[in-house]
Parts: C-alpha cells; structure tokens; sequence
C-alpha cells in the first residue's frame, strides 16, 4: 500500500507549483521587456532633443551648413530607438512656431521642412520632443488572441531643452 499510494505526486507538485511558477516566469521577462522599451523610449527622447539643441542658427560658423530638418531628426530619433517598434512611436516636435506632428515616426522620414523654424532657432529658445508609444498588456498574452485594443496601453515620454548654438 505505500508505494502504490505515492503514484502521481510528481505530477501533482508540478500543477501545483511548476505551472504557477512557469506562468510568473513568462510575466516577469514580459514587464522588463516593457520596462526595457520605455527606457528606450524615455534616452531616444532625451538624446534626439540635444542633437536639435546643438543645430540652432549659431551652429553655422565658419560657412557650415547645420541647419537640420523634420526628416533629420526623425532619422535621429530612429536610429536611436532600437528597442521600439517604430510604427507604434508618435513623435511630435514643438517650437515656437507650433508643433510637427509624426504618427507614425518613419511618416516623417521624407518631411524637408526646417526644424527648428528658422524664426525660433536661435540660442535660448526652447524645443520640445515628445514621444508616445503603445505597450502590450503583458497579462493580456494569457487570454488570447492578444489583438485587443483595450490590452494595449501608451507611455510616453518628453524632453524640453533651450538651443545652444
């Protein structure tokens, strides 16, 4: 009767604790991989507000030409956006003149207009890069299928700095 009554244990430690443990393994990697993309998020930002901060009007000394344009700085804010799905980033750029608006992101890769408007690229005015994202709901891929709308949710992050050159 001992060995007999022992059959089946192993199966029943592991629904007990190897699925609930598989389960939390899955949403932990799935929250960093989240953390991870807005981290990106949140330095791709950063990073593409001081390359427009150091291409003002005072940058063109000595006859170079550093003005940039809309399509620059999307490239820019790409190429440093590695974690990010770029059809799911809004990235909209704001001078004084008003805002550029960029849904998705690659949308501007072709815009030649000037950014900073040449009458708000001068030292001391300020720019603002802000960038949006969608995030799946890591608790959503246990329901499935995982195309709703509703799982999905949006981060974002902005940058304010003043032009230096």
């Amino acid at each position: 009767m001992g060995r007999n009554s022992r059959r089946g244990n192993a199966l029943i430690e592991f629904t007990l604790l190897g699925v609930p443990l598989l389960f939390m393994t899955i949403g932990i990697v799935a929250v960093a991989l989240d953390m991870w993309e807005y981290h990106n998020l949140a330095y791709s930002t950063e990073a593409t507000a001081r390359y427009i901060t150091v291409h003002g009007a005072s940058c063109s000394a000595n006859s170079n030409s550093c003005t940039i344009k809309v399509k620059d700085v999307a490239a820019f804010f790409e190429s440093q956006s590695m974690a990010l799905n770029r059809s799911q980033v809004i990235v909209t750029l704001t001078d004084g003149s008003g805002a550029t608006t960029c849904n998705p992101v690659t949308a501007c890769d072709a815009n030649t207009a000037q950014f900073p408007n040449a009458t708000y690229n001068s030292v001391g005015s300020d720019v603002t890069v802000k960038a949006t994202y969608i995030l799946k709901n890591p608790l959503a891929m246990y329901w499935p299928p995982n195309r709703d709308p509703a799982n999905d949710f949006n981060v974002a992050a902005t940058s304010r700095q003043r032009i230096l050159f």
